[in-house]
């Protein structure tokens, strides 16, 4: 399993090696150097935030 990497400029995560920095992963769309590990428990804490919205909803309603 690969590790999800995005561009923490311009958020793509399309990357290549460069040659003339020793081999350094770079993004292929701005040249950037800087990336993060892309993260799915934003998703996930959104989701249960939508899920806590709804049940307050549901409980008014009722």
């Amino acid at each position: 399993m690969s590790v999800k990497r995005v561009c923490f400029n311009c958020g793509s995560s399309s990357f290549v090696s460069d040659r003339s920095l020793g081999g350094k992963i770079v993004c292929s769309k701005c040249g950037s150097s800087s990336f993060k590990n892309k993260s799915s428990s934003f998703l996930k804490s959104k989701k249960f935030v939508f899920l806590a919205i709804a049940i307050a909803i549901f409980i008014i309603v009722i």
